[in-house]
């Protein structure tokens, strides 16, 4: 089953290898999920995660499009990216589950 990392790093390849340029628009959600053959939200979150890195920008009407000042070059082999973005992932549910404890407790005293 591919996961969302998955769909990222793929995207990421694709703008390395030149088949998504800066200014260029991403696909759909629909035609990506179809492309991955992955569910739209999977497309979705895995374009909040590029998007969180800086490497895409997403407008209401108009959808996803790679950053026009991306410095391609910098982004680097995808396989050390997937790492850091499952760290990412893993700091923001560990930030969550501690707010979720601190509203917890604030509320109990």
């Amino acid at each position: 089953m591919v996961d969302l990392l998955q769909v990222a790093e793929a995207l990421l390849d694709a703008i390395r290898h030149g088949r998504y340029k800066p200014g260029d628009n991403l696909p759909s959600y629909k035609a990506l999920a179809s492309e991955h053959d992955v569910a739209i939200g999977t497309v979705q979150s895995a374009i909040a995660r590029l998007r969180e890195q800086g490497v895409v920008a997403t407008r209401h009407g108009t959808g996803s499009v790679v950053r026009a000042d991306l410095d391609v070059e910098a982004l680097g082999d995808s396989r050390n990216v997937a790492p850091w973005m499952e760290a990412l992932r893993l700091l923001r549910d560990i930030a969550k589950r501690v707010e979720t404890i601190e509203t917890k407790l604030n509320h109990g005293h």
